[in-house]
């Protein structure tokens, strides 16, 4: 496998990725949103911050596959 083809493949996984953890966070934030009233506040705050990490990680992801591109352009 060469060079290229091996970061293409990165690009494709950390594209799966960024994609599961964004529809993560949209899931996430929408189910917050319709029980916030009638759900236990423990649960609340724990969706709260996985929310929280979801985004980091979207934020993470999306700067590694950025970074990938460059790297694939100067191959």
């Amino acid at each position: 496998m060469s060079e290229s083809e091996s970061i293409k493949a990165n690009i494709a996984f950390h594209e799966k990725m960024f994609f599961a953890a964004i529809a993560t966070l949209i899931t996430l934030l929408g189910w917050m949103a319709s029980n916030y009233t009638t759900t236990n506040k423990l649960l609340l705050v724990s969706a709260l911050v996985i929310s929280f990490f979801a985004g980091a990680y979207v934020v993470l992801q999306y700067r590694l596959i950025k970074r990938l591109i460059l790297e694939l352009k100067n191959v």
